[in-house]
């Protein structure tokens, strides 16, 4: 552009308004969520609670038909067997999830109990909670069948999820 006196300015008028981008700036984006991986298939949680189940009720069972009373433990029999698979049970479900990262069963078939919200590892409490609530589940599912309840039936009350290790370890690598 030519000012009045015949010279060019040298970079051409000044803006009447501040420079505006070409495209609007990002607004405040909401921060990420949690990077949680995907359950495990319904397949592999079945298969890990038939092994912690049979962990519970086949070591169970020897222990307290033949191993306590030879040490002299004085009960009934059939309180013995409950408070030995049970015990078992607590010990395998609630300590080996705490200590372990997994019970047995899902330590065998490659699987870890995380919390939901962010796939770090559930407190004792928590997990203590889940093995009561899980008493309960399985016994109920006839029930529950009967009534044609609504809803998922794995729905977890404890905000816990069993995810595959590797999908774990896939995560904590990308990020």
């Amino acid at each position: 552009m030519i000012n009045q006196r015949g010279q060019q300015q040298p970079y051409g008028t000044p803006p009447s308004a501040p420079y505006v981008l070409p495209h609007a700036p990002p607004g405040p984006q909401p921060p990420p969520g949690p990077r949680v991986p995907e359950p495990a298939s319904d397949e592999r949680r079945m298969l890990a609670a038939t092994v912690d189940f049979l962990l519970a009720f086949g070591a169970g069972t020897p222990l307290a038909l033949r191993v306590l009373p030879q040490l002299k433990v004085e009960a009934n029999a059939l309180v013995l067997w409950v408070a030995c698979v049970f015990g078992l049970s607590f010990v395998n479900q609630v300590l080996g999830a705490w200590i372990f990262k997994a019970s047995l069963g899902k330590w065998m078939l490659r699987m870890r109990v995380v919390r939901e919200q962010d796939a770090r590892r559930p407190g004792f409490w928590r997990l203590i909670h889940r093995w009561l609530l899980g008493l309960t589940w399985l016994p109920m599912q006839p029930v529950r069948s009967l009534v044609c309840a609504d809803g998922d039936p794995y729905e977890d009350h404890c905000k816990l999820v069993y995810v595959r290790v590797k999908d774990l370890r896939r995560l904590q690598h990308s990020g």
